[in-house]
């Protein structure tokens, strides 16, 4: 899921909750002591740690299957703990009238602002682990397919958001759920978690989308169907993002990569390689090198 734009400006008044950017991406040093992010921020590692420090020297350690809640305008400073370990992070940033209602709600802690009297409090960021991180990520992949559509899917990825933030409200909060509101084993919901982690741990192969559905119990029909339901794109559109997404990480942390061996990184023919990602990006992957090397 490489950095995407929200193209939803025109109604951001509009929306009690709003999406500015998400993606994905191993992530590298980022500093913004000063003035922090105008909008807030969640991020979720999936794999390696990081640090986040805010200004003023409280620092926030993250590990895989945590998350942070940035709020807005606070200044803060992140980078993975080490330079050799890949650090992979999601992250979404979102605004509107309902947003901080929710991070109350999450228990973001306020503190003392410095230099103030005691009776002054600025928010600051809270880190936690989740026990239903799958799920948000799942959320979060499925927003990212949204707002890649354009803005015509500006409601839908608010309601999602909204769902997002709900859902990491109960995981931190699991007495407010209901009893045995916890999605079985062969629930829907829990099929495409499987089927989606089985797809990240095979992009390396020739990836078909009768065993992605076998791996997640499903007919083909079926999987296709709730696939859709639940991302808007279909499994084969979704494996080929994927991989573009992919192919840009590679190209850009291996400067000396060739061609054919990103397309064999991925499971794919190099002339498809070439091909689909001339089509989603506009050149080829030598020229996109050549430029960003």
């Amino acid at each position: 899921m490489p950095f995407l734009l929200a193209n939803n400006a025109n109604l951001e008044e509009r929306l009690p909750l709003y999406i500015r950017c998400a993606g994905s991406h191993e992530q590298q040093e980022v500093e913004r002591i000063r003035c922090g992010y105008a909008l807030h921020q969640l991020f979720l590692t999936r794999r390696g740690q990081g640090t986040f420090r805010v200004r003023g020297g409280r620092e926030y350690r993250v590990g895989a299957g945590m998350a942070l809640l940035m709020p807005a305008n606070i200044g803060h400073h992140y980078r993975p703990d080490s330079p050799a370990d890949a650090w992979t992070l999601g992250f979404i940033a979102f605004g509107g009238s309902a947003a901080d209602g929710l991070l109350s709600q999450l228990g973001v802690d306020k503190l003392p602002a410095r230099g103030t009297a005691s009776s002054r409090y600025r928010e600051q960021p809270i880190a936690f682990h989740t026990p239903n991180f799958e799920d948000l990520w799942l959320r979060l992949e499925a927003i990212w397919h949204r707002i890649q559509q354009g803005s015509e899917q500006a409601y839908d990825a608010s309601r999602r958001l909204y769902d997002l933030l709900l859902a990491l409200i109960e995981g931190q909060f699991p007495s407010a759920s209901q009893p045995g509101k916890t999605a079985p084993p062969g629930s829907p919901h829990t099929a495409l978690q499987i089927a989606v982690q089985w797809i990240h741990d095979h992009l390396t192969e020739r990836l078909l989308v009768p065993n992605v559905a076998k791996a997640a119990g499903y007919s083909v029909q079926h999987f296709h169907r709730l696939f859709v339901a639940s991302y808007g794109v279909t499994p084969q559109q979704y494996i080929l993002q994927l991989r573009m997404s992919r192919a840009l990480q590679l190209l850009g942390d291996y400067p000396g990569m060739t061609v054919e061996q990103v397309a064999e990184q991925l499971g794919m023919d190099v002339s498809y390689f070439i091909r689909m990602f001339k089509r989603t990006y506009g050149t080829t992957p030598k020229r996109y090198a050549m430029a960003n090397g």
